[in-house]
């Protein structure tokens, strides 16, 4: 099966895109909704080859970190580590070989359990013959395809006991193959703070990357031999690294220490994300909070761009205006109707509702 028509329609749709100025959660969008449509068809009922998926996941990757299909420079994240659940630090993507594996699970699952099928019944007469599936082993002059299919047995093997598989009581499902393969990672403590609802898509993904400590600060670029120092773009009077840029340099502070005083709140130099989810505040409020932090971490991030690329800065007066008007216009499409008295109280004290 010729299987490059899948890359070239993988390529074409990224060109017809048209514009490269998305935002990296615009990309992801795209990402997980148009570009994995367009294999997830094919991952479903053939056997794909390693190397066409390796394609297709490079394709993928390409276009999240770069707007394209090809190779510009390395991605921030790996791609085992996107395809992570959000729990685990990653974007919820699939790894679409991992998938192809799974989706291919149920023919192994047909043979123990669909007897009748047509293809089961083919199988039975062409290659087993009578032997039992279990300890079945495929000789050197069989089909690739068949190949395919016993290689994904020993491969699933592990959520299968005398025959049951027993990682889903309703029987074998591509997702809990899917969980069976994809590599796992440690739970993090910050993704539902950083995936919050309140806060806008494009804010949350600089916050993952900021997170995951995966932005390329001048710290990390001295390192890597691509700058000739190490100090902060903003301030001047640090190494510049994650913790130095959105906790302890002047200009982010002069930031927080403001937003803190117009909401009303200490937003000290510490990890913020997580000392707002485990503060006592309302969860509106916590989802108004975490906009706000969410938002200034944006706002840095691009002052300090603005800083390498053009050498110049917004004061943080004007950061504080644009991230005031963004949380108004927040809080207005998404209060309800029936708010607690607090919460009533707490926004008119900050001039977020009348």
């Amino acid at each position: 099966m010729d299987c490059s028509i899948l890359v070239e329609k993988l390529i074409t749709r990224i060109r017809s895109f048209g514009s490269k100025k998305l935002s990296y959660s615009g990309r992801l969008v795209l990402v997980s909704s148009v570009l994995t449509a367009l294999y997830n068809y094919w991952v479903n009922i053939f056997v794909i080859p390693k190397g066409v998926l390796n394609k297709v996941n490079s394709i993928c990757r390409n276009y999240l970190w770069d707007g394209g299909p090809d190779f510009i420079r390395c991605p921030r994240v790996s791609w085992e580590k996107i395809c992570s659940p959000k729990s685990e630090g990653g974007l919820g993507l699939r790894d679409s070989h991992v998938w192809n594996i799974a989706a291919m699970g149920k023919l192994v699952w047909w043979i123990y359990y669909n007897p009748d099928r047509l293809w089961v019944k083919w199988v039975n007469q062409i290659y087993l013959k009578g032997q039992c599936w279990d300890d079945y082993q495929p000789g050197t002059d069989i089909s690739w395809g068949w190949k395919s299919v016993c290689r994904i047995k020993d491969k699933l093997a592990a959520g299968y006991s005398n025959g049951q598989w027993v990682l889903d009581t309703k029987g074998y499902t591509i997702q809990s193959g899917y969980e069976l393969l994809r590599q796992k990672f440690q739970t993090v403590t910050w993704h539902k703070q950083i995936w919050n609802t309140w806060c806008i898509p494009k804010h949350q993904f600089i916050a993952w990357l900021v997170a995951r400590e995966a932005l390329l600060l001048k710290e990390r670029m001295l390192s890597l031999g691509i700058a000739a120092a190490a100090d902060c773009l903003l301030c001047g009077k640090g190494i510049e690294n994650h913790i130095h840029l959105f906790q302890t340099c002047e200009y982010a502070r002069k930031i927080f220490d403001e937003l803190g005083q117009l909401l009303v709140v200490a937003l000290p130099a510490t990890d913020l994300v997580h000392l707002i989810a485990s503060g006592q505040h309302s969860k509106l409020k916590k989802g108004v909070l975490l906009c706000a932090v969410l938002a200034a971490q944006y706002h840095i991030w691009i002052q300090r761009n603005q800083a390498r690329v053009a050498g110049c800065i917004l004061r943080p007066t004007l950061v504080i205006s644009q991230i005031m008007k963004l949380l108004k216009m927040r809080v207005s499409s998404r209060l309800q109707p029936n708010l607690v008295s607090r919460d009533v109280m707490w926004l008119s004290s900050v001039k977020l509702h009348m």
